[in-house]
């Protein structure tokens, strides 16, 4: 019988490679960390600034510096990927069975009904729960298939993720510093739509000049973006000023043929945030003025014929309406008060 030893730098060497292994030394992230850690190094040697080698390596400063302390303190286990989870978890409340049952069979006898007018519901049965808790009840109960989601939420969910905006090639976000100083500075657009009847709708144009609250509108059909740039283009015909900027919120008649309008035309167009109408305040009021003194009264259906009487009372809203927040002037009255007062100092510049 034949013994075989095995030397000690072997086992010494199987030794190493064993505690390398399970340091990680086989691992591709923690050679591809080690690699890049030995590449700033050498970048930082021919004074590579920070955002190039961000750019070159995909590595932060802070980055590598965490990562150089823990391969100075744990070697290459301090390499290795860790857990991202949090260190500390919300723990699981368990809500009562009379609680649960409870919520399901509201949501079940009013399939629209959210957490607010269950919790209500359920504070006047003698229930002393959050309106928090109940949204975290629907929701436990929506993914156990218990109860279903809401149509409306769960269609604006889907719409939500599926539509995209078209990009604006010209129209832009007011700057913040844009200021009105003169008339025509900037003019305020929407659209409103009437019902006069069974059947009868119109879709009501309406523009604003914010510092004269000189008042232009169009009645047609419908609203499209080449129904807007005629709008437009009215406008700018009949204005005793020239227009150089309007404000428009995120309707599809402003876009395509509107925006080009207001290119060809040399107007800036500025376009307000989503759900903003507050933004738009001047023409918002001015057609609650239209819908008040205006649609009270008995209309034709003919659009031409509303036309006719819409532009008699524009005659009076510009020419004769007084205005609080023009001093009780009619907004043509007001404009020939401020071309008045600017006579004479461009008479005394000369």
């Amino acid at each position: 019988m034949q013994l075989t030893t095995v030397g000690k730098e072997v086992l010494r060497g199987a030794q190493k490679a064993r505690e390398l292994q399970e340091a990680g030394a086989g691992d591709p992230t923690v050679q591809d960390r080690l690699r890049k850690l030995k590449q700033v190094e050498a970048l930082r040697k021919y004074r590579v600034g920070w955002p190039e080698i961000e750019e070159l390596l995909g590595i932060s400063r802070a980055t590598y510096y965490r990562w150089r302390k823990r391969l100075k303190e744990e070697g290459l286990a301090g390499l290795k990927p860790r857990s991202r989870r949090p260190q500390r978890l919300r723990r699981r409340i368990y809500w009562s069975s009379d609680l649960l049952i409870r919520v399901e069979a509201l949501r079940k006898e009013n399939p629209t009904w959210g957490r607010w007018p269950i919790w209500l519901t359920l504070r006047k049965e003698g229930f002393a729960v959050s309106e928090r808790t109940v949204g975290r009840i629907l929701a436990y109960l929506e993914g156990q298939g218990r109860i279903e989601r809401v149509a409306g939420f769960l269609a604006r969910t889907r719409r939500g993720k599926s539509k995209r905006r078209a990009p604006r090639p010209y129209a832009q976000r007011k700057p913040p510093g844009y200021e009105v100083k003169a008339p025509g500075d900037l003019v305020q657009i929407d659209t409103l739509s009437v019902n006069l009847g069974p059947g009868e709708e119109v879709k009501h144009f309406s523009a604003v000049e914010l510092s004269t609250r000189l008042a232009w509108a169009a009645v047609h059909r419908r609203a499209t973006a080449q129904t807007a740039a005629g709008f437009l283009r009215e406008l700018v015909d009949r204005s005793p000023f020239p227009i150089r900027a309007v404000q428009v919120d995120g309707g599809s008649e402003f876009m395509a043929a509107f925006e080009e309008g207001c290119q060809a035309l040399g107007i800036r167009l500025f376009v307000l945030p989503p759900r903003s109408p507050k933004l738009n305040g001047h023409v918002e009021r001015i057609q609650r003025t239209f819908r008040d003194e205006f649609y009270t009264r008995p209309l034709p259906t003919r659009v031409g014929e509303i036309q006719a009487e819409l532009e008699d009372y524009l005659a009076y809203y510009n020419g004769h309406r007084p205005h609080m927040a023009l001093e009780g002037l009619a907004p043509l009255e007001f404009l020939a008060k401020l071309q008045a007062e600017s006579v004479p100092q461009e008479s005394q510049m000369c």
